[in-house]
C-alpha cells in the first residue's frame, strides 16, 4: 500500500502520516492538492491531509479539493498537538534573522512572537513547513518555522521552541481513500447545497434538530460555478439511531448531497 501525505519529510502531515501507518510506503507531495489527485489518479492507495487547525481555522485547500474531487472518502481521523519551532543553519540571535519562512497556517499561528520578535524579517509563504527547512538549511542569516522534527532531518539549530502564539494549537487530519469505510464511526462528515431560496439552510438544519443529531462543525464554501452560492461542509455525532432517516430527510431539502464518510478518530489505517 502506497499512502501520500504533505512533504517532504518533517511536516506535521509527516508526523501524523508515521502515526496512522506502520509498514506502508509514504510518498510525499509537494501540495495539499497535488496530494489528493495523486489518490484519485490511483498513484497512491490512501492520503493524509489537514483539514482544521484549532487556531486557524479550516484548510481551505484541502475542502475545495475535496469539493471538486467527488469520489474521495473520509475513512479516519488524526488529531496532532502543533508545536511550532524556530530553527536555522546557525544559532544566530534573532535580530540577526532577514528573511522567516514557512506555510501560511504556521504563520499565522505564530503571529504574535514575528510580531514581538522579528519585525525586522521579510516573511515568505512556502508550501510546506519541511520545503521551509529545507530551503533555510542552505541559506544563512534566513530562519523557519516548523516540527521539531526538521532540526535533524536538515541539519538545523533551533533558535527559540514552542512560538505559537496559543498552547492548546492542534491540526485534524482526515485520511483519505477511494473506498468508503465499511465499519461503524462515531463522526459523520457531509457536503451539500442550499436552493437559494429563502429558509433554505435553516430546514436543513431544522433536519439535525428534530432528529437530535449534534453538530461539531458547519463551514462555507463559494460555489465557484455560481457567483455568490455556496457548499456547506458539515461534520457531526453519529450516536442518534435514527441517523439514515435523518440522511433521507436531509437529500430531499438539498440539491446537491453528498456524504464524505463515518469515521472514527485515531487507530491504524494500514492494510
Amino acid at each position: 500500500m502506497k499512502v501520500g501525505y504533505l512533504g517532504p519529510k518533517g511536516t506535521f502531515s509527516h508526523e501524523a502520516c508515521l502515526r496512522c501507518f506502520d509498514k506502508e510506503e509514504k510518498i510525499p507531495f509537494r501540495t495539499i492538492k497535488e496530494t489528493i489527485q495523486a489518490l484519485v489518479n490511483d498513484e497512491i492507495d490512501r492520503c493524509i491531509v489537514p483539514i482544521e487547525n484549532s487556531l486557524q481555522g479550516c484548510v481551505v485547500e484541502t475542502i475545495d479539493t475535496l469539493i471538486a474531487d467527488k469520489n474521495i472518502y473520509v475513512i479516519g481521523e488524526e488529531i496532532l498537538e502543533i508545536k511550532q519551532n524556530l530553527m536555522a543553519n546557525k544559532n544566530y540571535s534573532l535580530d540577526e534573522i532577514k528573511i522567516v519562512y514557512s506555510h501560511p497556517q504556521a504563520l499565522a499561528q505564530c503571529r504574535k512572537f514575528i510580531d514581538n520578535n522579528l519585525k525586522q524579517a521579510e516573511i515568505i509563504n512556502v508550501a510546506s513547513t519541511a520545503l521551509a527547512a529545507l530551503e533555510v538549511s542552505k541559506k544563512n542569516y534566513c530562519a523557519c518555522i516548523g516540527n521539531i522534527e526538521c532540526l535533524k532531518e536538515y541539519n538545523l539549530e533551533l533558535l527559540k521552541a514552542n512560538i505559537q502564539d496559543n498552547s492548546f494549537n492542534k491540526t485534524r487530519f482526515w485520511i483519505l481513500s477511494k473506498n468508503k469505510n465499511t465499519a461503524i464511526g462515531t463522526k459523520m462528515s457531509i457536503i451539500f447545497k442550499t436552493e437559494h431560496k429563502p429558509g433554505s439552510l435553516y430546514r436543513v438544519l431544522k433536519v439535525f434538530n428534530d432528529y437530535n443529531i449534534n453538530l461539531t462543525k458547519i463551514e462555507s464554501r463559494p460555489d465557484k460555478k455560481s457567483a455568490f452560492e455556496y457548499y456547506f461542509l458539515v461534520d457531526c455525532e453519529t450516536s442518534n439511531l435514527n441517523i439514515e432517516q435523518a440522511l433521507d430527510e436531509l437529500k430531499t431539502q438539498t440539491p446537491y448531497f453528498r456524504m464524505l464518510g463515518i469515521y472514527n478518530e485515531g487507530g491504524n489505517y494500514g492494510a
